[in-house]
Formats: structure tokens, C-alpha cells, sequence
């Protein structure tokens, strides 16, 4: 009998693309027919994701100045602070900022006292104005460089306060103070007490851990509806993202497409740098149906079912969006009417391919 439904089907697809299979083979066979039934959701296949932490909140902290650290005040996944101590540095380049700094500011309280005499003294007649401009050009100058000198301590890393303190103490020091920019975890700690570091030395990275990103990476073929604000589904089960990103380029080397996802609520279940599979709901794909995965017939580059017709089985050609317990979503033209082929399709299939020769 499939000698002659071998026969019988390959006749009839020359003339019709159709293959003959009378409702008796059918039974003979095994043959099971499922009805496509729309698809009204629909998730991906799980894709690889890395969970990330996005650049605004992340810092790298740096040694101000030259020095030798003389203390660690955080480790490898400490919280910290804002404004919190991470390191002790003893610079000897701080005292020489710290010196021209004073020595500014006497230049500066000359300058000024100057400046007093010679415009009460210009106010009476008794000196030319010319005297008294080269007075006040020279008090602006010293105003300046005091300016500027306070500028490069605040950015050796010494805060106003201790500015203010060293103005009116007079005391100079090489204690150097490290504090932590933002309020995080440390990622990285990248040096050790008793180093030597140059100036602008990574001595700690550090990351606010809420809310992280995802950087899921899509085949170019799965990308077709992924839009922003489509739901992404996570092996935390309390974890959820929403994507806020469908990239524009293409990876070249491995030809997807970067999606990128907030995860706004029960992220405590994930770490920076860690890789997930995650699926992610796709909109505005028309003619979208659900079939039993065992209904999918691939050969080459091609995906067909085999469609139910009166005179026996026609394959039609679909895209697989997705699959999921047991069952796929694929695109195609169809109606949701038809039937289609769910088991028994090895003879269906080889006949199929024996008259496409």
C-alpha cells in the first residue's frame, strides 16, 4: 500500500503540488491531524542574555594624585556610601599644591591691602590713575591665581572643607583622602595597600546594582516583532524587564541583533556579568499560528506542514517564530482552518521529497 500511495503521490504533485492520500492510508498509517489554531501570544525561543549594568552607574575611582596607599577602607563586594572613605594616600606632589595654594592666598591679602591704599590715595588726587589700574590689575591677577590653585586641590582630591581648614590652619599635609563618588557595590579593587600609584591610577570600580540591563542577543531571522516595551521573561521568578532597545546594526560575526531590557522589579536574583536565556514577547506579527512541533517537516533551508486537502496532504511553507512545550508558533499563509499532519508524516515526507527530485 505505500508502494502505490508512493506511486499515486508523486503523479499528483507534478500537477498540483499536492500529495494523494486517501482518508483509508491516512488510517493505515497513523496519521493524526491537529487543527491550526491563531496564535494570540506569542514568546520567542530562549535567546542568550548577559546581565549588565548600565553606564551612568557605574565609576571607576582613581588615585587624584602620586602616592603611596597607606590604607583600604572597602573590599570586593562591599556596599559603599556616597562620600564614604576607600583609601588613604600619602602624597608628597598634595604638599607642594597645598603650599602654592598659601602662598597665593598672602599674595592675594597683599594684593588686596594694596589695592585699598592706592584707591584712597587715587580718591584724594594725590596718585595718578594710572598707578591705581596697575594696583587692581595686579589684585585681579593674584585673585586668579589663587582661583586656579584652588581648583587643582579640589581636583587632587582634597573636598572644601578640608580647603577651608587648610586656610585657616596654614598647616600642610600629605594625607590624601579617596572617597567613593556614588553610593554602590565594589566590582573591582584594583590595587593593594602599599602601592605606589601614579596620578589617575584605577585603585576601585564601582556599580549601583539597581535597576541592571539585559543585552540579549536575537538571530536576525527571530528579531521581527520585538518592539520596545515587550515583556521579557526570566529564569528568576520573581524578576521583570521590559525591553527599552531593538539595536540597528548587525553583528557581523555572529549575525543578531543587540535587544536590550531594563529590569525593573526582583533583580536581586542576578549579578552583573552573569549569562541567562531569556524569551520575550513579540507584537504586530500577522498570520501568526500554533501547531505541534512534531508538525514541522524541515528540509534544507525550508519548513513546511502538511496541510489537509480533499485529495490527500499539500506542504506549506512556514517560519517558526517560536517554540514551547511541545508546541510552535510559526508564520504563514493560512487561515486557522485547516489541518495539518501532527504524526505519522515519515511516509507523507518521503514521498514529498521523492517527487520534488
Amino acid at each position: 500500500m505505500l508502494a502505490l500511495l508512493a506511486l499515486s503521490s508523486v503523479q499528483q504533485s507534478h500537477a498540483a503540488h499536492e500529495i494523494a492520500v486517501s482518508a483509508e492510508q491516512i488510517e493505515h498509517l497513523g496519521i493524526t491531524l491537529v487543527k491550526v489554531a491563531p496564535a494570540t501570544t506569542l514568546m520567542t525561543d530562549r535567546v542568550p542574555a548577559q546581565v549588565v549594568i548600565p553606564p551612568e552607574q557605574e565609576r571607576v575611582v582613581s588615585s587624584p594624585q602620586a602616592g603611596l596607599i597607606t590604607s583600604l577602607r572597602a573590599a570586593l563586594g562591599d556596599d559603599v556610601k556616597r562620600n564614604d572613605v576607600l583609601a588613604l594616600l600619602e602624597s608628597p606632589d598634595l604638599i607642594a599644591l597645598e603650599r602654592d595654594y598659601l602662598q597665593g592666598l598672602s599674595a592675594l591679602q597683599l594684593g588686596e591691602a594694596d589695592l585699598k591704599r592706592d584707591e584712597q590715595l587715587f580718591n584724594e588726587g594725590i596718585i595718578a590713575e594710572r598707578r591705581y589700574l596697575e594696583t587692581n590689575s595686579r589684585y585681579q591677577q593674584a585673585r586668579a591665581t589663587v582661583e586656579e590653585r584652588r581648583q587643582a586641590l579640589l581636583l587632587a582630591g582634597l573636598d572644601a572643607q578640608a580647603v577651608r581648614k587648610l586656610e585657616q590652619t596654614r598647616q600642610l599635609t600629605s594625607a590624601l583622602v579617596v572617597r567613593a563618588p556614588i553610593a554602590g557595590a565594589v566590582l573591582e579593587q584594583m590595587a593593594v595597600v602599599g602601592e605606589r600609584v601614579d596620578p589617575a591610577a584605577p585603585l576601585y570600580r564601582i556599580g549601583q546594582l539597581e535597576p541592571l540591563w539585559l543585552a540579549i542577543r536575537v538571530p536576525l531571522d527571530r528579531v521581527r516583532g520585538v518592539v520596545a516595551g515587550a515583556e521579557v521573561s526570566l529564569p528568576c521568578p520573581k524578576a521583570t524587564a521590559v525591553v527599552t532597545l531593538v539595536g540597528r546594526n548587525v553583528d557581523p560575526a555572529t549575525q543578531t541583533v543587540l535587544v536590550r531590557a531594563e529590569v525593573s522589579g526582583g533583580g536581586d536574583c542576578l549579578r552583573p556579568g552573569q549569562f541567562t536565556e531569556v524569551r520575550m514577547a513579540l507584537f504586530g506579527v500577522d498570520q501568526q499560528f500554533r501547531v505541534p512541533s512534531s508538525a514541522l517537516v524541515r528540509t534544507g533551508n525550508t519548513t513546511v506542514v502538511f496541510v489537509r486537502t480533499t485529495e490527500g496532504f499539500r506542504p506549506q511553507s512556514v517560519e517558526v517564530l517560536g517554540q514551547d512545550a511541545g508546541f510552535a508558533v510559526v508564520r504563514s499563509e493560512l487561515t486557522g482552518d485547516e489541518d495539518v499532519a501532527a504524526s505519522g508524516i515519515a511516509a507523507i515526507k518521503s514521498v514529498w521529497l521523492g517527487g520534488a527530485q
